[in-house]
């Protein structure tokens, strides 16, 4: 068996990891939730360490089958248009989304995983090496055609609250008409995954409520628990991963953990 390789990780870029374990796993399933195919190779070639339990993996799935269809859906309405996804670890979404994704598309990512992105995941998108409070990547997409999706997964909570309030008061400025499609967790889930698959780092901005951020200049379009997906995604899952986000989603790792969607205002 080919040793995996090891690679020295900052606190913040290795939380990445259990997110690529998760996906890896999905991978080898007969019926899996994500389809990426890439997630199989990486976690040949490089040791991700610890595996998530079996709840944060799920948790994982089912972030990405949302975020996956509302990229979808921004696609289908704006074919043209632009996703800009900040800090997708080694998710291969835009290459798995195919021809269901948009024309153009952005990756922003902390130099060392960007290094690795280079490395092993197909050259499919822009690729900006930085931090998601950098202008870079939006005066990148501000050159690329409009309208423009910004995502992120598990990414924004690991930032402070004026870093969250910065990236959206900029992007309003700098893309106007964008929309933010991004998780938001509970100060009581921050806690845990603080505790647990985040070890070593601390989510700094919490939400209870996704309905908060309106004030900051947000209009809520769509919001649902993680485990508790809109029907159009429940229906592409596995009859067992229903079953099981049905069993999970009054326990901690569920608990606390929404998915939003907003239309940023134009400043």
């Amino acid at each position: 068996m080919m040793q995996r390789r090891r690679v020295q990780l900052g606190a913040l870029e290795a939380t990445s990891l259990p997110a690529a374990h998760a996906r890896a796993r999905d991978a080898r399933r007969r019926r899996p939730v994500a389809h990426d195919d890439a997630a199989g190779g990486i976690a040949e070639d490089l040791d991700l360490g610890t595996a998530p339990g079996r709840a944060d993996e799920l948790c994982t799935l089912l972030r990405g089958a949302v975020l996956d269809h509302w990229v979808r859906e921004f696609a289908t309405a704006y074919p043209g248009g632009t996703v800009v996804e900040l800090g997708p670890g080694l998710d291969a979404r835009a290459g798995r989304l195919g021809s269901d994704g948009p024309e153009h598309w952005v990756d922003v990512e902390l130099p060392e995983i960007a290094e690795l992105r280079r490395e092993l995941l197909p050259a499919s998108t822009h690729l900006v090496a930085g931090s998601a409070l950098d202008e870079d990547w939006m005066e990148l997409a501000r050159e690329l055609p409009g309208p423009h999706l910004v995502v992120s997964d598990q990414v924004l909570p690991l930032l402070p609250e004026q870093g969250v309030q910065r990236i959206v008061f900029t992007v309003a400025r700098m893309l106007p008409g964008a929309v933010l499609a991004t998780d938001v967790l509970s100060r009581a889930a921050a806690d845990r995954l603080a505790a647990g698959s985040l070890r070593g780092t601390a989510a700094d901005w919490t939400c209870e409520d996704p309905r908060e951020l309106e004030p900051w200049g947000l209009r809520l379009l769509d919001a649902c628990g993680a485990g508790a997906p809109p029907a159009d995604v429940a229906a592409r899952l596995p009859r067992t991963t229903r079953a099981l986000a049905a069993v999970l989603c009054g326990t901690p790792a569920l608990r606390g953990h929404r998915m939003a969607r907003y239309e940023i205002l134009p400043a």
